[in-house]
């Protein structure tokens, strides 16, 4: 299993993150270019179940 890392905030607009009615959510990352090659590597994870883990940077 490949582990992909990446800088990325959340947007400070009201649709970051997303609930919808069924329970399921939506979340939006903004992500500096300094990070496309390894947000790339997120293309070969379409369709499939991945692990989220967020850790907060300070600073």
């Amino acid at each position: 299993m490949e582990k992909i890392e990446f800088l990325a905030t959340l947007p400070q607009i009201q649709s970051a993150i997303k609930i919808g009615g069924d329970g399921a959510s939506r979340i939006q990352f903004d992500v500096p270019t300094t990070e496309i090659a390894n947000v790339v590597k997120l293309i070969k994870a379409t369709g499939k179940l991945v692990m989220v883990t967020v850790e907060i940077k300070e600073g």
